[in-house]
Order: C-alpha cells, then sequence, then structure tokens
C-alpha cells in the first residue's frame, strides 16, 4: 500500500512537472535561462562537489581552507548590493551579461593553480559573478504570471536540478580515476567553454523586462544603504534575519560535507557522488509540485516544512558511520531541499526566492534582493573560517551541531513574525 502510495506520487508529481516546465518555457526569457544555467551547472557540478578536498590538494589545511572560503562571503558583500543596484538601473539583460562575464575568468585562474595562494583571486572572480543574481530573479519574477510565482521558480529549479543528477556520479568517477587535481582541471576547461556559450546566449535572446523610468524618482535618488534599510518593508527585514541566520547555518558546515563524508565516514568520491546522483533526483521530482502547492496553501507552510527537514538532515551528518546511513541522511536533506524553502545557496530555494518577489515592488526588487544578500553575506562570514577551526580543534561533527541549532533560531523567528505573504497591490511586467 505505502509503495503505491509513493508510486503514484512520484508519477503524479513527474507529470505535474512536465506540465509547468512546458507552460513556463513558452516564455522565450525563462527558457533561455534554464537552457544556460542547466549547461552551466553540467560542468560546474562535476567539480564543485569536491572544491574542497581540492583545494587542500594544493596545501591548505581545513582551518585554512575555510579562511579562504571566508573571502568568498566577503566578496558577496561587495558585489551583492552593487548588482542589485545596477539591475535597477541597467536593468536585466545587461547584468545576466556582465556577471557571466566574470564568470569564465575564475575557471581558468582555477585550472592554472599550483598552490592554495592562487585560489583567493579565483573565489573573488566567481563572487563577482554574483552581481547577475538580483538581475536572474528578478527577471524570472517578472516573466512569469503573478499566481504562479512559487510554481515557476520551483519549474526553473526543476530543470537546472537535472545536471547533478547526472555531474555528482561522474564526477566522483573522474576524481577517482584521474585523482582530485587532475580531474577537476579537466572538467574546469568544460566549464570555461559552456560559461562562454551562456553569455552569448544571454546577449543574444533575452528580452528586457524592466526599463528604469528617467529620470530617476527624486525620492529614492541617492539614498544610502542605511536608509534604505529602515525603509525596507516589515517582511523583508523578518526574511532578511532569517535568510542571514541560515546563511551562516549553511556556510559553517557546507564546505565540509564532502571532507566529512571521505575523510570521516570513509566513503570514496565515487559513492559519494553516487548518493549526490540519486538525492538529486528526490529533489528534483518534488520541486516543481511543491512550488505549485506553496502557491495554493501558501508559501510560508512550505518553507516551514522545508527547513524543518533540512535542519533534521544536517544533524543527521553526525550520527552516520557507513554508506548507508550517509545516504538516508542526504535523502532527507534532499527532500527539503526540493520542497524549495530552504538556504542553500545566497538566495534560498525557489519558495523563498519567490515570497521575496512577492513582497518586493518591482521597481526596488533588484536592489531588495541585492541588499537581503549582502546583509546575508556580512553576517555569515566568518561561518567558513569558524567551521575549519571547529573540525580542525574541536570534532568534525560540531560545525554540523552549530548549523542545526541556528537554523532552527532562524525557523522559529519566521513562524512567529512573519505575518503576510503579498504586497498589497503587486505589479508586474511579463515578457512575452
Amino acid at each position: 500500500m505505502i509503495r503505491r502510495i509513493i508510486a503514484d506520487f512520484t508519477v503524479s508529481s513527474i507529470l505535474s512537472s512536465f506540465g509547468m516546465i512546458k507552460e513556463i518555457s513558452k516564455n522565450k526569457n525563462i527558457l533561455v535561462l534554464m537552457t544556460t544555467q542547466t549547461l552551466f551547472m553540467f560542468t560546474a557540478f562535476l567539480w564543485w562537489p569536491f572544491r574542497s578536498l581540492f583545494i587542500k590538494e594544493l596545501g591548505a589545511t581545513n582551518e585554512l581552507l575555510g579562511s579562504l572560503l571566508m573571502i568568498e562571503t566577503v566578496a558577496s558583500i561587495i558585489f551583492q548590493y552593487p548588482g542589485g543596484i545596477l539591475t535597477d538601473r541597467w536593468g536585466r539583460r545587461k547584468m545576466l551579461v556582465i556577471s557571466g562575464l566574470l564568470r569564465v575568468v575564475s575557471p581558468i585562474i582555477y585550472y592554472f593553480s599550483t598552490h592554495w595562494s592562487h585560489i583567493p583571486l579565483a573565489i573573488l572572480l566567481a563572487s563577482a559573478g554574483m552581481l547577475g543574481l538580483p538581475a536572474n530573479n528578478a527577471l524570472i519574477a517578472e516573466s512569469l504570471p503573478p499566481e504562479k510565482t512559487g510554481a515557476g521558480f520551483a519549474a526553473y529549479r526543476t530543470v537546472t536540478s537535472i545536471s547533478p543528477i547526472i555531474t555528482s556520479l561522474l564526477g566522483g568517477i573522474i576524481m577517482d580515476h584521474y585523482g582530485i587535481l587532475q580531474g577537476c582541471r579537466y572538467v574546469l576547461l568544460a566549464s570555461i567553454a559552456t560559461s562562454l556559450f551562456s553569455v552569448a546566449m544571454r546577449w543574444r535572446y533575452i528580452t528586457e523586462t524592466f526599463t528604469p523610468t528617467a529620470p530617476q524618482n527624486p525620492k529614492t535618488k541617492g539614498k544610502s544603504i542605511t536608509q534604505r534599510l529602515r525603509e525596507m518593508p516589515r517582511e523583508i527585514w523578518i526574511l532578511t534575519a532569517v535568510g542571514a541566520i541560515s546563511m551562516f547555518a549553511m556556510r559553517v558546515m557546507m564546505s565540509f560535507m564532502v571532507i566529512y563524508g571521505v575523510e570521516v565516514v570513509g566513503l570514496s568520491t565515487t559513492q559519494w557522488g553516487l548518493i549526490g546522483t540519486i538525492v538529486s533526483v528526490f529533489a528534483t521530482v518534488i520541486t516543481t509540485p511543491m512550488g505549485a502547492l506553496a502557491d495554493r496553501i501558501g508559501k510560508k507552510r512550505i518553507i516551514i516544512a522545508s527547513r524543518t527537514v533540512t535542519s533534521l538532515s544536517i544533524l543527521g551528518f553526525t550520527f552516520t558511520n557507513n554508506f548507508n546511513e550517509m545516504f538516508i541522511v542526504r535523502s532527507i536533506g534532499s527532500i527539503g531541499n526540493g520542497m524549495g524553502g530552504a538556504m542553500w545557496g545566497p538566495m534560498g530555494g525557489p519558495v523563498w526566492q519567490a515570497l521575496i518577489a512577492d513582497l518586493s515592488p518591482p521597481e526596488e526588487r533588484g536592489r531588495i534582493m541585492g541588499l537581503m544578500g549582502t546583509i546575508g553575506s556580512l553576517v555569515s562570514t566568518p561561518a567558513s573560517w569558524l567551521g575549519g577551526f571547529l573540525t580542525d580543534n574541536v570534532s568534525p561533527n560540531v560545525p554540523f551541531q552549530v548549523s542545526f541549532i541556528l537554523d532552527t533560531i532562524g525557523t522559529v523567528i519566521f513562524i512567529l513574525l512573519l505575518k503576510t505573504e503579498k504586497l498589497p497591490v503587486k505589479e508586474t511586467i511579463t515578457a512575452e
């Protein structure tokens, strides 16, 4: 009976996903974004899950690794808010192209790196590519009907998450066969090629969805970050606080997940990749149905469930001793991730992103998204270093325990303080 229910749910989820993906793919902008991001992620995720091991092969300790990745957080502070401002000033398309060009240079530096001291520049330029993150999310929001933002963001995430299903296992096999250093370098060549292709496609085919009015509104012109902070809606403040706490929780342990799996539990990189492939299927299958469900029953409920399940999976890492236990823990995490409300990236899952879009006026959307990312990055700046310090000097378990506690605090704040999910009046510009 249980198997029948699971099978029926899987089939209905897949059909629902295909239907929504087909619907949003009729919009040229979203089709281009989905195609280019999927291609980029195919090559990026062949080596990205093993980046921490790559940097350690170049001579870094766990604590030094954490310090290097802290540069990534600091760079996010530098680039995200300017990216939001420029997105609202120059338009979405131009920022996507500029950020794409910056994203090409980073894998070139990684490819030629022979010592960990070469890595900071690569990390800095990769973070510069985040200038386009507010533009990407704003373009998606403005290319979707208002009543389908949750399902639309989720469908986009579903398609772009297909690549890791293949690459997690394939990347592990490549690393086992060629070794971490040489395997990563082979993949980085492909990543450079797909990044260049993505820039060309976005320049040629994306249609602008938002044209700033000129002259700029004198009431908003020249405002400082402090002034904009005071004027942010209460709901955006709550999401910013929760996002910042969760970003710290994510970064304190995320770069050490593969290290824990390989060095503590004793998995091979192929086994780690195999688990990644299987759990990616779980997340991908449920992402679009969860987004559609969020549009029907409310995004807040889905986000709470997503965050709770994800937090439990993080704590579960500390109880794993073998392949089977790691598979179960990461499967639970993939379900939470697939629900779309967890912070497994600088902008969160698709339902989280859709909620931000719902609460942001179009003329301020880029700035708000960039400002939220900047605050989150500022708060989480020491997280990677702390994770490395705790791993080397206390216990590999502690970063995961700290992450669980912080993420739970963020969920409680979200439950108690967020009261609404929509702007009183929402204006949307839809590009056909």
